[in-house]
């Protein structure tokens, strides 16, 4: 990759006169800027100036805003580019060498999918010891997890320059093995340019390179499939992309079968994955007809995943989804009568669980709780225990008195059903009471009077 020319320090917002904030965009609005001159960086407040891109200047190639010569920034400025630049190699451990004017990430070996083994690195020669041999192992596979960690620092630079592209230009990648550098977008892809790298996948021009992808953990959670559960951390790219002339969504998804690697127990924050990304369904005509594609990673160790911005208490993971337990079948009580129950069907909790139930969570209640709940008849006295404070004694247990056995049928056995299967009602055991006629006690009281007064 040819190194880009060296275009002076650019600053990305600057502070007017009256006191407004504005970034590079406002230096070509027309007819004139909106801001009024002098322009201070927003930074540290040193003058500064702005060029526009239709300057007649070989390093005008886009606007910015840059300070005066002989000006230089405060210790603690943000927008100081050469200070910061020199404290991401302090912290990097050698993962971040400044070479030809540029600051390059040294990228870790990483095993290709489909491929067995452990991550090794390309053939080339090894990292000499002290003895003038070889250890046999590159420095650069010791440090992986540092090598993660500079990339995440090298977006959050870039974030607080705005993405500027001067700024951009003055870092880069080296591909596993260090024998050529790589572009910084074309290594790194964020949520605003993701959609190049799997447009890039679909057209088969993609470098056959691991790629850092990053951005916001919008979506978290368990998800059940056939080779067990595991966890996703997601979002929705900006751009859609177009698939076989149809516009269809992006989702950016990291996928893994540890929570803990991908901090899949929390929605906040931002995340950076470095690996072979590949694209989910692979059949693009299915995608067209679901409306979206997957820009997926699956980790397969914990170093390629930095999180960073989350809360501080994270919310807890979600259940997979999995298809609901078959319903169990209650037992019928026998009837006291001596009748035959009719067959149990199973109800309307025994319809067979669709397609669609599958995707609904399950039930909160345990299948034995529910069970039984329902079974215990709330009016029955053996299965209702009486409530009893802690004071109050046990009480004793007493034999239960004896019952009188109900009286036997006429010819000893019971009716069962008749008259076409209509259960008949068993007879009393006790002659019915008959009540009084209406005026029955009037008339005895009037006869008795009559009868008073014949004597």
């Amino acid at each position: 990759m040819a190194v880009p020319k060296k275009r002076g320090v650019r600053i990305p917002y600057v502070v007017d006169a009256q006191g407004n904030t504005y970034d590079r965009h406002a230096i070509d609005v027309r007819p004139h800027p909106p801001y009024v001159p002098p322009l201070k960086c927003k930074g540290c407040g040193i003058p500064v100036s702005a060029r526009s891109s239709n300057a007649d200047n070989s390093d005008s190639r886009s606007s910015h805003y840059f300070k005066l010569p002989g000006r230089d920034h405060a210790p603690a400025c943000s927008y100081d580019l050469k200070r910061r630049g020199g404290q991401l190699v302090d912290a990097s451990q050698r993962t971040v060498v400044r070479r030809d004017g540029q600051w390059r990430l040294k990228c870790p070996p990483l095993e290709r999918p489909g491929t067995r083994g452990t991550a090794k690195g390309p053939s080339g020669p090894s990292r000499p010891t002290a003895q003038g041999g070889s250890s046999g192992t590159r420095l650069v596979s010791k440090l992986r997890g540092p090598a993660i960690a500079s990339a995440r620092r090298i977006v959050n630079l870039l974030e607080d320059f705005g993405q500027d592209p001067g700024t951009v230009a003055e870092f880069a990648a080296v591909a596993p093995g260090g024998q050529h550098s790589i572009a910084w977008d074309e290594f790194c892809f964020g949520r605003s340019d993701v959609d190049q790298l799997a447009q890039a996948l679909i057209d088969g021009t993609a470098r056959q390179i691991p790629h850092a992808v990053w951005g916001p953990a919008a979506t978290a959670d368990a998800v059940a499939g056939r080779s067990g559960e595991s966890y996703v951390v997601q979002y929705v790219a900006r751009n859609p992309l177009t698939v076989h002339g149809r516009h269809v969504k992006l989702r950016v998804a990291l996928r893994c079968k540890s929570p803990e690697w991908i901090a899949a127990g929390n929605r906040s924050g931002k995340y950076l994955g470095y690996g072979y990304w590949t694209l989910f369904p692979a059949d693009l005509a299915k995608a067209g007809e679901r409306g979206w594609i997957e820009l997926q990673l699956w980790v397969k160790e914990p170093w390629q995943v930095e999180r960073w911005d989350v809360d501080d208490a994270p919310s807890v993971i979600s259940v997979a989804r999995q298809r609901p337990s078959p319903p169990v079948a209650r037992p019928m009580p026998a009837p006291c009568d001596g009748r035959v129950p009719e067959p149990f069907d199973g109800g309307p909790d025994s319809t067979p669980a669709s397609e669609d139930d599958e995707q609904k969570p399950e039930s909160p209640e345990p299948v034995q709780e529910q069970v039984s709940a329902e079974a215990r008849a709330p009016d029955d006295p053996m299965n209702t225990l009486p409530t009893r404070t802690a004071s109050e004694p046990t009480p004793p247990v007493q034999d239960a008195p004896a019952t009188s056995a109900p009286l036997p049928w006429p010819g000893g056995s019971s009716p069962g059903r008749q008259n076409g299967g209509i259960p008949v009602p068993p007879p009393p055991s006790y002659p019915p009471d008959v009540a009084p006629q209406p005026g029955a006690r009037q008339r005895g009281i009037w006869g008795w009077l009559d009868r008073l007064r014949r004597r």
